[in-house]
């Protein structure tokens, strides 16, 4: 038999285990809780039962509980030998042809546009939509309802929260946060944060 394992906690890991139940019936669906430690390091020990040969694997994890975690864990579990899968809610619309990368996870009513491209590790959460050409670069989340115009960028760790709305062909670049709910109408730099508490966007220098 076929076994699909998940990895990770929060809200995604109990939404693809709930859903991989019920679409793979003929599959075994194993879900294991794995969060960092005090030190902020994992424990692989629950891994060690599993064949790389014979299980699938998934690593979700809400983003409070960062995306670099979410990603170390994705190169741990790849370091065993482990094929990672991605996620795509039955209720989604993704177009025939669609470039998506590893452990990427679609949530239910997403809509994604012709050419639209997702790279690995990426978290697009309940009804957002993504215009056609659009590309989503890699360990991004999209919070629901979160709406993207037709060929625009969004750089990699970035996070598009609740009633963000980025304009056609906008750039967005690297590690940045639009926490306003607003229409993005102008490229942003990289490591900009639009947090709801002040008046003004932040700027974080470094690497």
């Amino acid at each position: 038999m076929k076994s699909r394992c998940v990895v990770g906690g929060g809200v995604c890991l109990k939404q693809v285990i709930a859903t991989w139940t019920r679409m793979y019936p003929q599959d075994r669906v194993q879900g294991i809780e794995l969060l960092p430690d005090d030190n902020y390091a994992f424990d692989l020990s629950a891994l060690n039962a599993l064949d790389p040969e014979q299980c699938t694997m998934f690593v979700a994890f809400d983003e409070r509980f960062g995306n670099f975690k979410r990603m170390e864990l994705m190169q741990l579990v790849m370091e065993r030998g482990f094929r990672l899968e991605t996620f795509i809610s039955p209720s989604a619309i993704v177009p025939p042809g669609t470039v998506i990368g590893p452990n990427v996870f679609i949530g239910e009513g997403v809509v994604l546009g012709i050419g639209a491209r997702v790279d690995f590790n990426a978290i697009i959460r309940d009804g957002v939509k993504l215009g056609a050409g659009v590309h989503l670069r890699s360990s991004c989340w999209l919070e629901t309802g979160a709406l993207v115009g037709d060929g625009a960028e969004i750089g990699a760790h970035s996070i598009l929260r609740i009633g963000a709305v980025v304009s056609p062909h906008i750039k967005i670049g690297k590690h940045c946060e639009l926490g306003w709910a607003k229409l993005y109408d102008k490229d942003v730099p990289a490591r900009t944060v639009f947090d709801t508490r002040y008046q003004e966007p932040i700027r974080v220098y470094g690497d």
